[in-house]
């Protein structure tokens, strides 16, 4: 089917929406249920060790312009381009779910070792599928819809970030982790062959990658792009992972000493389950209102604000509080992390638009270098874990720091971004530059 006969039906919306809900699913078994389970069953957990761990599990992220090129270059017959990607790396990632349920270890090292290659294979299906959703969004979806649409999506990965976050922990006050494994390998086999239902647009055979990748490569304009990708979600992974650990041993649930955790109490599901719902609906809620605002507004402003507000709310977790202000700050964070991401989805597929053969492509080098930010998130804060808890075993002092420098690097983000031209990702503007290979 043609671009100009394509008619774009809001059930798209709900099938990529589904796909990123187990996306989110996949995101909070790793970085809250996982870390709460190896504490509550082994009794204590090496925060530098935990953080590592998930820079490994993160790396298939940071080559998602290999996922891209497949996904553009390679199709299959009656299948188009995306949809082969989208629906077998996630039946293959499904069935090692299923498998990780008959293998859990005895002991936390090999417990460790289980979840980190496990961890690896998993990871390279969702980024693989994940690329080809984006891909399939930015081939199809138009520009005035752009931003609420992967509002409404992020905001649905976060819903299953929730459900694999919160619900997931207070299911297993009376469930095994088995059964959830089990649970979600099913679910990432079957929810992806909904892509199906999707009508594809014909594009040009995809000739000419060598010379796309020169010009993507070669333009001032596209690094811009690159480099604020880099330092946008640099702090991405340290607030999943350890925003509700901090807050959790502000509240007494747990005994910090150094880098290592001690559980006061066994069962930390439930408290741990109330932070990660509130950041969660916090995540939501911004993904959302970030979609409106950069489609309603302009992206500009949508960056702005997020930013601003990612920056307040970490200081304010920094304040003696007590409990219930300290989860609403959380919340706050995660209002300002799915609105960072909703703005720059919208930035970064208007410069994606301007290369229709290879949407995915560029978009997956975008996240390549978010994915390389993330990462390098998490390995500093093993490493700044390590170093801070050799010289004091205050919290505040050592979880501030953190914050500190991580809003210190994120912030660099908005340097590359105002030397972006508004132009090329103000769809208001009229500017619709077409690179031709």
């Amino acid at each position: 089917m043609e671009n100009n006969e394509f008619e774009y039906k809001k059930s798209y919306t709900g099938i990529f929406g589904l796909n990123y809900f187990v996306q989110g699913i996949y995101t909070s078994i790793f970085t809250m249920v996982i870390p709460v389970y190896l504490l509550t069953t082994y009794g204590e957990i090496d925060q530098a060790a935990l953080a590592f761990m998930l820079s490994i599990i993160l790396f298939p992220g940071a080559i998602k312009i290999i996922y891209g090129i497949l996904t553009d270059k390679v199709k299959v017959k009656n299948l188009g381009r995306r949809k082969p990607w989208i629906i077998i790396p996630d039946f293959i990632a499904g069935i090692i779910w299923i498998m990780i349920a008959f293998m859990i270890p005895q002991t936390f090292d090999a417990a460790v070792r289980l979840f980190t290659l496990a961890g690896i294979i998993i990871s390279f299906g969702i980024f693989i599928s994940d690329t080809a959703l984006d891909g399939f969004i930015m081939d199809i979806c138009p520009k005035n819809q752009l931003g609420r649409t992967q509002g409404f999506c992020w905001g649905l990965r976060a819903i299953g970030i929730i459900a694999g976050g919160p619900v997931i922990l207070l299911f297993l006050v009376f469930l095994p982790i088995q059964a959830i494994f089990i649970s979600l390998g099913i679910m990432m086999m079957s929810f992806p062959i909904f892509s199906l239902l999707i009508k594809d647009i014909e594009v040009p055979k995809a000739e000419g990658l060598g010379k796309t990748l020169k010009i993507i490569f070669k333009k001032a304009e596209n690094w811009k792009m690159f480099i604020y990708s880099f330092f946008m979600q640099i702090v991405g992974g340290v607030v999943y992972t350890f925003l509700s650990l901090y807050i959790l041993i502000k509240a007494g649930y747990i005994n910090p000493k150094g880098a290592t955790l001690a559980s006061l109490d066994i069962s930390l599901y439930e408290p741990q389950a109330l932070v990660t719902l509130f950041i969660s609906l916090g995540i939501i809620i911004g993904a959302i209102l970030g979609g409106i605002v950069a489609d309603k507004i302009s992206r500009r402003t949508a960056v702005f604000f997020s930013m601003g507000l990612n920056t307040v709310s970490l200081l304010l977790l920094l304040v003696p509080s007590p409990l219930p202000v300290l989860i609403f700050f959380a919340c706050l964070v995660g209002i300002a992390s799915g609105w960072i991401f909703s703005a720059f989805t919208a930035v970064a597929g208007e410069y994606a638009k301007q290369y229709p053969k290879f949407t995915s492509t560029y978009f997956s080098i975008c996240v390549s270098f978010i994915n390389f930010g993330t990462l390098l998130g998490m390995v500093l804060t093993g490493i700044m874990f390590n170093t801070l808890s050799g010289t004091t075993s205050d919290t505040l002092m050592i979880y501030g720091t953190i914050f500190i420098f991580m809003i210190i690097l994120e912030s660099v983000a908005l340097i590359p971004f105002l030397m972006l031209d508004r132009e090329q990702y103000e769809y208001k503007l009229g500017k619709d530059e077409i690179i031709k290979v």
